[in-house]
């Protein structure tokens, strides 16, 4: 009876291999272009953490730990790595302090996600708060430096 099991199995990988794979010559490969300039990048990459910022207040508000270690995550690679390095890429000589504000953040958020583990709410709602005001203090400072150079 295994024999038989083992039989079907090879024959089902053997016969299923021709069948998914595709030729070399059928598989067009498009060319890709860059539409998109490094500040609409850097835009876009900030709307996209906004958007994650709210789905991860309103994880944090029914207590849906998944939710919160997931969303906590996208917002940990989206600011901590997106936004933070578009930003000094677009931006040469920022200061120490947009990198320190930034490493609060990142620091914060792996909190968050180690929290969301114990599911632990008290020091989620802390980590939240501390991520939250780490944005804050970083939009604060740096908003008021754009305005005063294009000023």
């Amino acid at each position: 009876m295994t024999h038989i099991l083992i039989i079907l199995l090879i024959l089902t990988v053997i016969l299923a291999g021709p069948v998914s794979c595709k030729k070399q010559g059928d598989v067009e490969v498009g060319e890709i272009k860059a539409y998109l300039s490094e500040e609409e990048t850097l835009g876009q990459a900030m709307k996209k953490t906004s958007r994650d910022t709210r789905r991860l207040a309103i994880a944090m508000e029914s207590r849906d730990w998944i939710e919160i270690e997931m969303w906590a995550n996208e917002l940990k690679q989206g600011i901590g790595v997106s936004c933070v390095n578009l930003y000094l890429k677009n931006n040469p000589g920022v200061s120490g302090e947009f990198i320190i504000l930034g490493d609060r953040f990142y620091n914060a958020t792996n909190r968050l996600i180690l929290s969301c583990r114990e599911q632990d709410a008290e020091i989620a709602e802390a980590q939240f708060d501390k991520m939250i005001k780490s944005c804050d203090a970083c939009h604060e400072g740096y908003k008021k430096k754009d305005n005063e150079s294009s000023e």
